[in-house]
């Protein structure tokens, strides 16, 4: 500054070097959750449970969420195809009873139910769940297991493993205090998609 109280610019110009080396790669960003939910609400038309004979696939109603086109449901077969190759957890619940074989007379050897999932027209079970019956009332089944698909045309389904019918039957919904079917579902499957080797 003179004594003018003039105000002087300096202007500085720094040449740029050389590219540095890459620095480290940073975290992995968010990814859109890949998994699939799949239900059959009880829609309170058969009282006593809709009847699902020995080796028949359980029904599988509704796709209730895929934002990722994970699987292809055919509720019209009641078959599971896997969209992507690779390896997938899946969780099941059913709720589902058997009639006692003799007199209302518990037989551990025969009153029990049975479910898996199977892979469609092969004795194939990847998960597999079963609970005896003792009172004719309907119990949770929970099956849960991690599978490698490597053909996507190939389905799968839930399927009564034992040799007698069963019953899917849960609470009757005017029973609860909410007016949603998620409260007594008769199945819900949820699968995840876990990825694969080398991708």
């Amino acid at each position: 500054m003179n004594a003018n109280n003039a105000d002087y610019l300096l202007n500085f110009v720094l040449p740029q070097g050389p590219t540095g080396p890459s620095g480290l790669e940073g975290p992995a960003g968010t990814n859109i959750a890949r998994s699939a939910y799949l239900a059959t609400f009880n829609n309170g038309t058969v009282s006593t449970g809709i009847v699902v004979d020995s080796e028949e696939r359980l029904p599988i109603d509704r796709e209730e969420l895929d934002i990722s086109d994970l699987i292809t449901l055919d509720s019209s077969n009641e078959t599971i195809q896997f969209n992507i190759p690779g390896y997938y957890k899946v969780s099941f619940t059913v709720s589902a009873y058997a009639l006692h074989s003799t007199n209302n007379t518990f037989d551990p050897s025969t009153d029990f139910v049975s479910v898996g999932f199977v892979k469609e027209g092969t004795d194939h079970v990847y998960i597999g769940t079963s609970e005896w019956v003792t009172d004719e009332v309907a119990v949770q089944l929970f099956g849960q297991g991690i599978i490698s698909v490597v053909d996507v045309a190939e389905a799968y389904v839930l399927k009564n493993l034992g040799k007698k019918q069963l019953y899917l039957q849960s609470p009757d919904l005017k029973n609860t205090a909410s007016t949603s079917y998620f409260t007594s579902p008769l199945i819900t499957i949820v699968i995840e998609y876990l990825g694969r080797q080398g991708a």
